[in-house]
């Protein structure tokens, strides 16, 4: 009988053990989490986290289950990479990425070489100078303060991306209101090289203001030649600005991008569709018919900015650009030099005459305190005397006078070699001490002339302005 009792109490004490190791009384170490890919500007890094094994506590001992079957492995839904849809410093690597509108605007990187060699050198420390000429968009009309224009934010952007806002990165405006790429191309040396040297970067911005160009792209091209074959090799990245009435000149000038394999950013081409398709409101961007909102401008850094994004991650162009011997459109006015009363030019005589004095209503830069033409000659309404005269040997002259609302000033007749090719009006209605500017002459061949410049018979009693000449030899 006490026999009998203890199998029955051994079986019992058995199938006790069996039933709680069946049901997992125990605990056992925990199997290790997968790997978890977590995205890190591009790159992967690889993070495993492990879970410490827990240790039952039970009044029994300690029951360790082996596992009778291979565990199956548990694989985790895929974690997808997050990516910010703004334009991104990608000097961590990882492609631009911007929206549909600021990408619209990129029209092409061309060539790298040259911007690409201007990125290495803010990035390693080296000065880098960018310059950015053109009109009133450029100068920063309608930017409230001024520092809010598109080239300042570009140039902000482009020191805090690749020179991590160190003071090796330099800025240069040299925006005119009102003035076209012919009076630039003259005053480019004056405005940019003898400021800062030769840039390494250089913005164009002409496309909203050529329209009366009288060489249709002459000027312009040869503006971009007079840059391009500078001994640093800078970057010439062409800008298309737009006005409100959707309009600019990309179609005659992008040519010339596409001739030489230059960046090329078109406004026109980011903000027309958005506008057509409500994405934006000509409120938004424009101030007036003419000129971006601070928004407006910042959209346009913000082009610029994409442009710069891109080249930075692209592969560098295996050599530079070649310029071709034959230019696209002309290249009348390449090595233009820029005369005014404070010119000492040994190729250029000049005889004042009654044009001694100095305009001091002349108009003034938004971005400075700089006057447009300080150095010109003025006829005042008393003055008499001699006409002026100027002899020189040259291919070409462009004659830049002053335009006034003043009713003082009148007309001036010009004389190249004793025959009259000008008639010019100094007083304007609409006229805001800006510079006009008359293509006296532009041959194949270099000569020597003599121009003079006298006030009309009905406007003797009147003043007249001579702001400065352009001439290429």
């Amino acid at each position: 009988m006490k026999m009998k009792k203890f199998v029955v109490c051994l079986v019992m004490m058995l199938t006790l053990s069996l039933t709680l190791t069946a049901c997992g009384g125990g605990q056992s170490d925990a199997p290790s989490e997968p790997k978890k890919e977590v995205a890190v500007f591009g790159d992967t890094d690889t993070e495993k986290k492990t879970e410490e094994s827990v240790e039952a506590e039970t009044s029994s001992e300690e029951v360790v289950v082996e596992p009778t079957s291979e565990e199956e492995s548990v694989e985790e839904p895929a974690v997808e990479e997050e990516t910010t849809p703004v334009a991104v410093p990608t000097v961590t690597g990882e492609a631009p990425v911007a929206s549909e509108m600021v990408m619209r605007s990129l029209m092409q990187t061309g060539n790298n070489y040259r911007l690409k060699k201007a990125i290495d050198k803010a990035k390693s420390g080296e000065e880098v100078v960018i310059a950015y000429i053109g009109g009133s968009i450029t100068e920063g009309a309608n930017a409230t303060p001024n520092n809010k224009c598109y080239a300042y934010r570009s140039y902000e952007y482009f020191k805090e991306t690749f020179a991590s806002g160190g003071d090796n990165v330099k800025f240069v405006n040299a925006g005119m209101s009102g003035t076209p790429s012919t009076i630039g191309m003259i005053r480019y040396d004056r405005d940019v090289i003898q400021k800062v040297g030769e840039p390494d970067i250089l913005i164009v911005e002409f496309a909203v203001n050529d329209g009366d160009d009288p060489t249709n792209g002459v000027c312009y091209e040869s503006l971009v030649l007079n840059a391009l074959q500078a001994e640093n090799d800078p970057a010439v990245v062409l800008l298309f600005a737009v006005f409100k009435s959707q309009w600019n000149l990309q179609d005659r000038l992008s040519p010339i991008g596409t001739y030489y394999d230059l960046p090329m950013v078109s406004i026109k081409d980011a903000v027309v569709p958005a506008l057509k398709d409500g994405e934006l409101t000509e409120a938004e961007f424009f101030s007036d018919v003419y000129h971006p909102t601070n928004a407006g401008h910042q959209l346009m850094a913000d082009c610029l900015n994409y442009m710069f994004d891109v080249v930075n991650y692209e592969e560098a162009s295996e050599k530079d650009i070649t310029i071709p011997a034959v230019p696209k459109i002309g290249n009348a006015f390449v090595g233009v030099k820029m005369v005014d009363s404070k010119t000492s030019d040994s190729n250029v005589t000049i005889t004042p005459g009654c044009f001694t004095g100095t305009d001091n209503a002349v108009g003034g830069f938004q971005h400075s305190k700089d006057k447009t033409f300080p150095n010109n000659w003025l006829k005042t309404s008393t003055a008499t005397g001699d006409s002026f005269k100027m002899e020189l040997t040259c291919k070409n002259l462009v004659m830049l006078y002053k335009s006034s609302n003043n009713q003082n000033y009148g007309k001036a007749e010009v004389y190249v070699d004793g025959e009259k090719v000008a008639t010019l009006n100094g007083y304007a209605a609409s006229g805001w001490n800006n510079p006009l500017l008359k293509i006296l002459f532009n041959k194949k061949e270099s000569a020597k002339h003599t121009i003079e410049i006298k006030m009309a018979e009905d406007s003797e009693g009147k003043a007249f302005t001579i702001m400065g000449f352009g001439y290429t030899e």
